[in-house]
């Protein structure tokens, strides 16, 4: 029985990169998905309120939608890059993570 088991190669059909939903899993990024359900929210009511008549109202459900929803998606891409440069100066757990030289 191979005893160095954990150091083997990780097998042909393993994901190499992120997992699907992954990106739920962290805290860091709810706030950021929070913003992007909020705006999405205020963008279907602000329609309702076009078709129903309430144009300022719906206006103003408009304008909510779009700072709500470009807060959420700075908020998600900022995340995304302090994690990039985070891993960047680590060392990386397995070969395959390693870049090529160049």
């Amino acid at each position: 029985m191979d005893t160095h088991r954990e150091h083997a190669l990780p097998e042909e059909g393993a994901p190499v990169g992120p997992v699907a939903g992954e990106t739920l899993k962290d805290p860091a990024g709810w706030p950021g998905h929070t913003m992007i359900a909020v705006g999405l929210l205020a963008f279907a009511l602000s329609l309702t309120g076009f078709a129903v008549g309430r144009s300022g109202l719906a206006t103003a459900g408009v304008a909510v939608a779009v700072l709500a929803l470009s807060a959420g998606v700075g908020w998600l891409v900022a995340e995304h890059r302090r994690l990039r440069a985070r891993a960047s100066t680590l060392t990386p757990e397995r070969p395959e993570d390693v870049a090529p030289p160049q």
